[in-house]
Order: C-alpha cells, then sequence, then structure tokens
C-alpha cells in the first residue's frame, strides 16, 4: 500500500532558510541541497521532510554551527504555527495546551508526533520521530526540542526551566548554546527525546486563555487535520500501545481493543497490518523495546516487567537480553547502557 511521504509545514521550512541566509548561505544552494524550490508563491504547499532533512544536513555540514538549532528556536513564536499555535494560546491550562500540540501536531508535521507523559511529579514531553540519526534528522530533533521550550515559554514566562532534556543522538562537540537555552542538565545517548518538567506546570494558565476560543480553535484545527493524509495505521497501533504502557495499570492491550479504538475489528486490523508488512505482536515487541530502558531508570526490574506486560521478570530479562545483550540489572546500573 502506498502512502504520501511525511511533510512539514512551510513555514518550518522558512525558518531554516531565514537561518542558512542569516550566514550568508545562497537561496540557490539551499534549494540545490533541498531539491527543490523553497520559497514558492503557494504558502500552503507542504514539503517532504526528507527534503527539510537534506536542508539541515547541508547547513550542518557548510556551517559546521552546534548551535543552528538553538539560534533557530529563538525565532520560533507560537503565532507563526497559525491555528495550531493560537489554539495553545487561548487554551484554558498548560496541560490542554500541550494536549492540543499533541492532537493537532499533523498540522505541523507528520512525520512524528507529541506525546505527554504525566506522572505523579513530573510531565514528559516527548518528541516521537523513528527516523535515522543522521545529521539532519539530529539537527532537525534539537530544533524541535529548542522550539517547543520556547513556545512553552512564551506562554509559561521567558523562566520557564525543564528540570532535564534528553536527546537520542550523541553529544554535539559544543553544547554551550544548548546550555545557555535550556539552563538544564541534559541528556544525550537517552531512550528517547523529549523535556521534562514538574508536573504543577500542568495547572498553569496561559495569559491569553479563552475556553470559548480554545474549543473553536480545536473544532477548525481538526477539520483541518481531516483534509491532510490520513495516519499511519502503524503509528496509531503504537499510540495505543504505548498509552496503554503509561497508564496507571501498565501491560499489553489486546488486539480488539486496538481495533475497537480504531474503529475498526481486530480480524479487519490484522490483516491491514499483514498489508503494512508487520503484526501486532510485532509492533508490541517494538515498543516494549523502545520503552524499556527509560522505564528501567524510574522503576525496579519487576516493575517495568509488568508494566510491559511480561508474565514475571524471567520473561522480561529473555527479552531484554535479546534486544539489547546484557540482564536488565546491568544496565540499571550503568546509566541506561549495557558495557560491553
Amino acid at each position: 500500500m502506498h502512502r504520501p511521504l511525511p511533510t512539514v509545514m512551510p513555514s518550518v521550512a522558512r525558518l531554516v532558510v531565514d537561518l542558512g541566509l542569516r550566514d550568508g548561505i545562497r537561496l540557490g544552494a539551499m534549494e540545490r541541497a533541498a531539491r527543490l524550490p523553497l520559497l514558492a508563491a503557494d504558502p500552503e504547499r507542504r514539503i517532504e521532510i526528507d527534503r527539510l532533512l537534506d536542508l539541515w544536513t547541508y547547513l550542518g555540514q557548510t556551517l559546521d554551527d552546534p548551535s543552528l538549532p538553538i539560534r533557530a528556536a529563538h525565532r520560533a513564536k507560537l503565532e507563526d504555527l497559525h491555528v495550531l499555535g493560537f489554539a495553545m494560546m487561548t487554551a484554558p491550562s498548560l496541560r490542554d495546551a500541550l494536549g492540543t500540540a499533541g492532537r493537532y501536531s499533523a498540522l505541523l508535521t507528520d512525520s512524528g508526533r507529541w506525546e505527554t507523559i504525566e506522572t505523579a511529579r513530573r510531565v514528559e514531553v516527548r518528541w516521537h520521530r523513528l527516523r535515522p540519526l543522521t545529521l539532519g534528522h539530529r539537527l532537525s530533533n534539537e530544533t524541535a526540542l529548542a522550539q517547543s521550550l520556547a513556545c512553552l515559554r512564551q506562554l509559561a514566562g521567558d523562566d520557564l526551566t525543564p528540570l532535564e532534556v534528553r536527546f537520542r543522538h550523541a553529544a554535539p562537540p559544543n553544547r554551550s548554546a544548548h546550555l545557555e537555552f535550556f539552563r538544564c542538565p541534559m541528556r544525550f545517548d537517552a531512550p528517547w527525546d523529549g523535556l521534562v518538567f514538574r508536573r504543577e506546570l500542568l495547572d498553569m494558565a496561559p495569559a491569553g486563555a479563552n475556553q470559548r476560543l480554545w474549543e473553536y480553535l480545536c473544532r477548525s484545527a481538526s477539520a483541518l487535520c481531516e483534509q491532510l493524509a490520513p495516519p499511519s495505521l502503524v503509528d496509531g497501533v503504537r499510540h495505543h500501545i504505548v498509552r496503554a504502557f503509561s497508564s496507571a495499570e501498565g501491560g499489553v492491550p489486546s488486539l480488539d481493543e486496538v481495533a475497537r479504538s480504531l474503529g475498526t475489528t481486530g480480524r479487519t486490523l490484522r490483516r491491514r497490518l499483514q498489508v503494512e508488512r508487520t503484526s501486532f505482536r510485532k509492533l508490541v515487541e517494538e515498543v516494549r523495546r523502545d520503552h524499556a530502558a527509560d522505564l528501567l531508570a524510574r522503576s525496579s526490574v519487576t516493575e517495568t516487567a509488568l508494566r510491559l506486560g511480561f508474565s514475571d521478570t524471567t520473561a522480561f530479562s529473555h527479552a531484554f537480553r535479546r534486544w539489547f545483550g546484557c540482564p536488565p540489572r546491568a544496565l540499571r546500573g550503568s546509566g541506561n547502557r549495557c558495557d560491553p
């Protein structure tokens, strides 16, 4: 089954182009690197994410400046996100603003998604985009996290400081601009990309909070999302598996439960996943692996095994060795790394 390639809003590309122009890079050179005209007359024409990542790669190699994502984030404004940004600005609380960003992030890009995980003491704002960690992808991911913090500071005040920021990729050679911008500990080679805040942040109300206007803008955002290409079936199944793992009970949802959530039957979902050359069991395995290391950093081996839906710690340990080449306790004691 053919699916449209993931895209980004034109204003995202324009921000990167402006960054290059300010550093003396010619527009023609950037267009050749991205293999398309970057300042087309049609402001609604979305751009394939691979073209944007190619542009980031070119700028990263040409300018050799690790601060590029931070410099881009300094110019980020919610108003530039159009209806999505205005919906976040009028949300009744930061919890609602983050939820709005997660529900309608496809208006910005359908190449990834935002997820908010709330616990008793903190909230994790995670950015999911499972693509190879090339130079362009790394720079784009750093920009996404930095821009999200800039937008949250627009809502909550410039003194908003995360507890920490995490990146799946290796640390850049110079992190001074990152430290100055994020103002918190940074973890590289982490299991996921995202920001961590104190939980009380969620209860704050933006200065422009307006319940009725927010509801109207959310309806508008929902209608616009329906005009875009439908989300990947695989991403939808992954989302429901992750949500089950993140719930208070934890565990693996059944295929029928996920199918009902997606408005279909278990038999139809199984057949559609086969067309996508995957299976429900394989997706559960992948999501378990993606979340195992992070859960171990915050929970015991037994708690992690139960939350991921394993019958006992022995079954979890066997799976963990297959994934990472070491037992779970070795990872817990080595900073989320299995020592060779």
